[in-house]
């Protein structure tokens, strides 16, 4: 074998030895892709969820705040009883 025969040898094997990297990085890159889209949907998903949470806390908190001003005298019986039923659940929690 000439010289010049042994340095393009050499030259092809280091260029697929180089492509073979490539592919590997690509691979590698496309995985990353994948995963950043995934985790992106399942963020948008948390999102909306989220947002679906907050418009019925926003339209829960509307509606008693609409009890209380129609009907202070019996929010307040229903508050003190709350609070009695909290103070014995509690007391016996804690006794026993």
């Amino acid at each position: 074998m000439s010289r010049a025969s042994q340095l393009e040898q050499n030259n092809d094997e280091q260029f697929h030895a180089l492509a073979n990297k490539v592919s590997i990085f690509k691979n590698i890159a496309n995985d990353i892709n994948n995963y950043a889209q995934q985790d992106n949907n399942n963020l948008n998903s948390i999102n909306d969820q989220m947002n679906l949470l907050s418009d019925n806390l926003r339209n829960t908190a509307n509606k008693l705040t609409y009890v209380i001003r129609s009907n202070p005298k019996i929010t307040k019986l229903s508050a003190i009883a709350f609070i009695i039923f909290l103070l014995i659940y509690y007391s016996i929690k804690y006794l026993f």
